[in-house]
């Protein structure tokens, strides 16, 4: 809860640059008219970032959903509003959250769980898309001291930019903990830590290169 209070208190009340603000609306039109290539004029780090909100509520989809039943809220609700919300949507569900190791049944799954969050296909797909994020955001290649400055500019300037930033890191930090529950309720105990570290350190893809290589329920128990 203190993160989600303090997260929607420092955007609101604290945060750089101006809340709605007419720059970052037309930002905002932008990337959303040209999703691909990146624009001309945006930055690549903050492209990246911005793309990432394509995966991160994902796959904190396909790591919750089949436990998410019996929560004290419904979890499908705050996990769809992630996709457009991010952290600002998922902050009131898991700060009423019970953590839960035990295994999970495949026939306790709803249909979403089982036929897709549980799929291999899923799991190659934003796979797929999350190790394009740095070639087609310009990462790879590009002056990233530059890069960097240039994005530390426009996060100082720009409300909407600074607190996507923070959004994203917040949603990836908890997907690393949801990783390390998961491999638990799949037989994975002793992996649990080493895939929480290894999460942390490699963001995004990370979390979808586990939900390829993760056993599957049927396996598990």
């Amino acid at each position: 809860a203190a993160v989600w209070v303090s997260l929607v208190t420092w955007a609101f009340g604290f945060a750089p640059g101006e809340l709605g603000s007419v720059a970052d609306t037309e930002m905002v039109n932008l990337l959303i008219s040209q999703p691909v290539p990146r624009p001309e004029g945006i930055n690549e780090l903050w492209f990246a970032i911005w793309n990432c909100f394509a995966v991160v509520p994902a796959v904190l989809g396909a790591l919750e959903a089949p436990v998410g039943r019996g929560q004290r809220l419904p979890a499908g609700p705050f996990l769809v509003g992630s996709a457009f919300l991010g952290y600002f949507a998922l902050g009131p569900y898991f700060a009423t959250r019970t953590e839960r190791t035990e295994p999970v049944d495949i026939d306790d799954l709803g249909f979403t769980s089982k036929t897709i969050f549980e799929s291999k296909i899923f799991a190659a797909l934003f796979s797929a898309i999350a190790l394009s994020i740095p070639f087609q955001s310009g990462l790879l290649g590009c002056d990233l001291s530059a890069t960097l400055a240039g994005y530390g500019d426009l996060a100082a300037g720009s409300r909407f930019v600074s607190v996507a930033s923070i959004d994203i890191a917040i949603m990836s930090a908890l997907t690393s903990v949801l990783v390390s529950e998961d491999a638990k309720r799949r037989g994975w105990e002793d992996k649990s830590l080493p895939l929480l570290a290894t999460t942390i350190l490699l963001p995004v893809i990370g979390p979808c290169l586990y939900l390829v290589a993760r056993p599957s329920l049927e396996e598990s128990n």
